[in-house]
């Protein structure tokens, strides 16, 4: 029997957040998330709770999810992904023995044995102390920024030196700062008028959830 691996669901959409916003991609979301027992506040605003748990959904052969993806790349998210490091890197290899493209998104928690081989990585540090294994930091094609109430009380010229220091340790990541969806206005604002103050960020807006596709 081949490496099995825990999967909450397996979809066709664009990318709703980050760089490759618009571009057709399957999703493999796995199961669990570690942000709980870390006491990160993303807890608070995540919108995939039920992949929280380890054994959510259906445990599957890695060649079967494998076979299900069909787009010329594919988006492995969670969840934390990470959390199932040998199966990822299973499910890697198999996507592109297929030729199949691999974007990877993880929270960054995560020190990982060995440097997951995508070809995208999108990591996302999370409140309050926005900490990303250097591992990860060190080969990130983007680092996302989620804009959230208590960045907003800081005001703007805090704020910002808030993100710079979140974002630092990516020195060759794209910055993608994304207002928190439930703040409303004010968050989007205030995540335009960073990216405004720095030009080589950029604002990230949840295309899936603005144009109502999963």
């Amino acid at each position: 029997m081949g490496k099995r691996v825990q999967v909450i669901e397996v979809f066709d959409s664009l990318q709703g957040e980050g760089v490759w916003v618009g571009v057709p991609m399957t999703f493999v979301r796995l199961a669990g998330c570690n942000a709980p027992e870390l006491g990160l506040e993303c807890v608070k605003w995540c919108d995939t709770r039920y992949a929280w748990m380890p054994h959510a959904g259906i445990e599957r052969a890695v060649e079967s999810v494998a076979s299900e993806v069909t787009l010329p790349r594919c988006c492995v998210t969670g969840g934390e992904p990470l959390l199932q490091e040998e199966e990822v890197l299973r499910l890697i290899a198999a996507l592109h023995g297929k030729g199949v493209l691999v974007h990877l998104e993880t929270n960054g928690t995560v020190v990982p044995n060995v440097l997951p081989p995508a070809d995208w990585i999108a990591v996302s540090p999370k409140p309050p102390a926005y900490h990303v294994s250097p591992k990860l930091a060190g080969v990130a094609g983007e680092v996302k920024v989620i804009i959230d109430e208590p960045l907003f009380r800081l005001g703007l010229e805090r704020a910002s030196n808030r993100v710079g220091e979140i974002v630092c340790p990516f020195a060759d990541a794209q910055v993608c700062l994304q207002p928190e969806a439930s703040g409303g206005s004010e968050l989007v604002r205030m995540a335009i008028a960073l990216v405004m103050a720095h030009p080589d960020w950029r604002l990230s807006l949840q295309l899936h959830k603005i144009v109502g596709i999963p």
